[in-house]
């Protein structure tokens, strides 16, 4: 796992988290390729659900820690000739 300072600290919030998550993963520097969030316990479900296809982030994996989750997401290129992703299914 990655080290502390990496990993955007957000499982406090509660209501906005999607929102607040997806303005983090757009303001990233072109070169960053993963972007990892820590996040409440329990709400696995909901991440999966609330990131599909057609963004310009992939999310990878949620991770269990001690009191938190970690959600990791990397970049993905646009395919310009599939833009929402419909080709992976």
């Amino acid at each position: 796992m990655k080290e502390d300072d990496n990993i955007i600290d957000v499982q406090h919030v509660t209501c906005g988290l999607v929102p607040l998550m997806q303005t983090h993963l757009e303001g990233a520097e072109p070169e960053v390729d993963t972007v990892s969030f820590k996040v409440r316990q329990g709400i696995r479900t909901e991440l999966w659900n609330s990131f599909g296809t057609g963004s310009r982030w992939r999310l990878l994996s949620i991770e269990e820690d001690l009191f938190f989750d970690v959600a990791t997401f990397q970049r993905v290129e646009q395919n310009e000739l599939d833009p929402l992703g419909l080709m992976d299914f």
